[in-house]
This record gives structure tokens, C-alpha cells and sequence, in this order.
């Protein structure tokens, strides 16, 4: 795969250059990280003076995270065994090894530094039951990967399976809650080796996601085009249902202030995986289906906060903050 032009459609006169395989690979070995070096304990004094809500809103952030780099470590060998070029398997196999340091990075700060336990965050632990990722997202993921190897990486399929883990899980999901997370620790302050390890993780991120628009991109020019855009929608449905999260209660602070800020914070990170949702679509060569892709991440959200309200019996803090007038609705 050769290192292609692409226009961002949002702005015509941009060009977006994404680096082939080879060049990944390249950028791989030089932006090494070790999660020794961290020395996480670090942090663990400061953990210990958060007021429950804030603990609470980094724990489940962090645990949905580790899980969430478990189900992709687990998911992404199918996509490395049908790879459609050496070249695109050689550069997969460093993100293999990038998603098993990411594992052992949440993992170890959260036992270390946090304090939790490894049944905590065992699917049928108090924060694997509550992941909004291992609930949701995680049996779409796994049964995409299956399909790819099933069908022995029949191209259409290998293509969604791409846009599922890629695009959708790494380019969404990840990239949106990791944006939030760092943006909250910084705010609470003195949380070194937690700041490190995000930008490492996000670094790391970056390139997958990278990867993925490349092949994406390659996929629509090849002709696979419709099947990418269908599952590119799909995706849009399942990522507002694991930002939502229906099927937990949020947490609703009754303070209009604190009520206000948490639902500027949901707000901001729903936006910003819709600007992504949309962004995506302009670089991978289908930003004709931007409109409608706007169109169906803003319908989803009404759904699923009219489902989180059938579920509860009442209203998800975002709305409630609306109604209030604390937030522009």
C-alpha cells in the first residue's frame, strides 16, 4: 500500500497525507514505552484524597478502558491473519503488541496504583458489569473478528471488520473517552505516571487509527465502498449506545452546579465523537454520507436517551440539566 493524498473534505484545500504500513511500522519502533518506567504506585497516595464522585468517575473511565484493550488484544489476530499484504500484517503485528502494553498498563495502574481487584474487573465483576464497552461493544467486535476468519478474509468482510475495530472502536470510542480522561486528570491534578501512560496509550492510538483510515481508504477505491459504508452506520448506532450507556444509571448530582458541569462533560464528549464520526467519513474518500451520518448519531442519541428514560424513570442528567436550563439543549 502506497502513501496516498487524501482531501479532507471540511476543508477543500487541506490535504491529509496517511502514511503507509511500512511508515507505521517505521514510527512504531521509534515511539517505545515501558510500563515499568511509569512506577504507577506513584500515584496511589493522591488516590486516596478524591471525594467519592471524583474516584468514582476516574474508576469507571480507567476500568472501561482496560477492558476495553482486552476485548481489542483478544479481537485483532483475525485481522492480522488475512491481512491483504505482508506489508499491512508486519505493521498489524506491532499493534498486537501495542494493545497487550496497553492491557498491562491499565491493568497494573488500576491493581497498584487504584487499589482495585482483578475480580473487579472480571466481566462478572462490579466494574466489568458496569462497562458500558465489554456490555455493549465487545459482542459486535468479537463476532466482526469472527466473521473475518470465518470466511478466511473474503475482502468485503475483512474491510468491516476494519471499520469496526479501527475506525469505530479505536477512531470513536477510544479516542473520545481517552480525550475526556486526560482532560479530567488534569483537572484533579498530581496524577504523574496516570498523565504519562494516556499520552503514551493516545500516541499509540493515534497510529491504529491512522492504519485504519489508510486501508479504509484503500477499501472504498477498490470498490468496497457500499460495504464499508454500511457498516460505518451501524457503527454510529452502537458507539451513542455505549456513550449513553442505558443500561446503568448515571450519575446525577442534584447540586445544579456539579449537575451542570457533568452534563457539559457528557456533552463534550458526545460532540466530540461526532465530529470524529463525521471527520472519518471525509478522509477515508465517502464524505458524501457526512450529512446523513450526522443526521443518524443525532437521531440515536434522542432513541437512546428516550430508552434510558423507559429503563430509569427518569431523565439522563444531560436532559435533566437541559430541562433545567443549566445547559443549552
Amino acid at each position: 500500500m502506497n502513501t496516498e493524498d487524501i482531501v479532507d473534505t471540511d476543508s477543500p484545500r487541506a490535504v491529509v497525507n496517511l502514511p503507509s504500513p511500512a511508515e507505521l511500522y517505521d514510527r512504531w519502533e521509534q515511539q517505545q514505552w515501558s510500563v515499568a518506567d511509569l512506577k504507577v504506585e506513584q500515584d496511589s497516595a493522591r488516590w486516596t484524597q478524591f471525594k467519592p464522585f471524583v474516584r468514582r468517575e476516574l474508576l469507571t473511565a480507567l476500568a472501561d478502558l482496560e477492558i476495553g484493550e482486552v476485548s481489542v488484544t483478544q479481537t485483532l489476530s483475525s485481522l492480522v491473519d488475512h491481512a491483504p499484504s505482508e506489508e499491512d500484517r508486519i505493521y498489524l503485528c506491532t499493534q498486537m503488541a501495542d494493545e497487550g502494553r496497553h492491557v498491562q498498563f491499565f491493568k497494573q495502574y488500576l491493581l497498584k496504583a487504584v487499589g482495585v481487584t482483578e475480580g473487579d474487573l472480571a466481566p462478572d465483576g462490579e466494574l466489568g458489569m458496569a462497562s458500558a464497552y465489554g456490555n455493549i461493544f465487545e459482542p459486535t467486535l468479537r463476532e466482526a473478528t469472527r466473521l473475518v476468519r470465518e470466511h478466511d478474509g473474503d475482502r468485503p468482510v475483512w474491510y468491516a471488520g476494519v471499520v469496526w475495530y479501527h475506525l469505530i472502536t479505536e477512531g470513536v470510542l477510544a479516542a473520545a473517552g481517552l480525550k475526556s480522561l486526560r482532560a479530567f486528570v488534569r483537572s484533579v491534578g498530581e496524577l504523574p505516571a496516570l498523565e504519562v501512560g494516556l499520552a503514551n496509550v493516545t500516541r499509540d492510538e493515534t497510529r491504529h487509527l491512522t492504519y485504519g483510515l489508510s486501508a479504509a481508504r484503500e477499501g472504498v477505491t477498490s470498490g468496497y465502498a457500499d460495504i464499508i459504508a454500511e457498516t460505518y452506520r451501524a457503527g454510529i448506532d452502537k458507539t451513542v449506545e455505549v456513550l449513553v450507556n442505558p443500561r446503568q444509571r448515571a450519575l446525577t448530582p442534584m447540586i445544579p452546579v456539579a449537575l451542570a458541569k457533568r452534563a457539559e462533560q457528557l456533552t463534550e464528549q458526545w460532540n466530540a465523537a461526532r465530529g470524529r464520526v463525521v471527520r472519518q467519513l471525509g478522509l477515508i474518500g465517502l464524505g458524501e454520507h457526512r450529512a446523513e451520518a450526522e443526521q443518524r448519531f443525532d437521531a440515536a442519541l434522542e432513541r437512546t436517551l428516550d430508552h434510558y428514560h423507559e429503563v430509569w424513570g427518569v431523565q439522563h442528567p444531560v436532559r435533566r440539566a437541559a430541562a433545567s436550563g443549566l445547559i443549552n439543549a
